[in-house]
């Protein structure tokens, strides 16, 4: 019996070792011969997970946010008023579209059979909250807007 426990003993660590052997020489096998080739991937386009990208297309901004900054302190002429103006609502355009997104997002959580986190049940209210912040954004955008229209109205009436 003392024999087999011996034995036993000397089987188990050699086959302890032998695995972290292999991996050793399948690295070594691995760094000597490259994987992959420069050579075009193709895309499975008939996968089941494939999912065709739903984000909409970028409409490029006439205006970065430094930009508008620095025009809002130097605004003088009706071209610079109305570029204003065009990009407060396209700003208040964007947000609202955000905010539908959120708004359909919390009817869809808060009509559905299953909780998706048990944890936070009222992820319908968060994305409701979400949804009148991004509102309230967009009004003040497009009274923004207004104001900057308004202005560019009366910097060609006092020419």
């Amino acid at each position: 019996m003392k024999t087999f426990a011996v034995k036993a003993t000397k089987w188990t660590t050699a086959m302890a070792i032998v695995p972290f052997g292999l991996f050793l020489t399948a690295a070594e096998a691995r760094e000597t011969e490259p994987v992959w080739e420069n050579t075009p991937m193709v895309k499975n386009l008939v996968a089941p997970t494939y999912r065709a990208s739903c984000a909409a297309a970028v409409v490029p901004h006439e205006l970065s946010k430094k930009e508008v900054r620095r025009l809002t302190a130097t605004a003088e002429t009706r071209e610079d008023h109305l570029k204003l103006a065009r990009y407060y609502t396209s700003e208040a355009d964007r947000l609202d579209a955000e905010a539908l997104a959120y708004e359909q997002a919390a009817t869809a959580y808060g009509s559905g059979p299953i909780v998706k986190n048990l944890m936070a049940p009222s992820t319908s209210g968060r994305y409701e909250f979400f949804a009148k912040g991004l509102r309230n954004e967009a009004k003040s955008d497009r009274a923004l807007a207004a104001s900057h229209e308004e202005m560019a109205r009366a910097s060609v009436a006092s020419l």
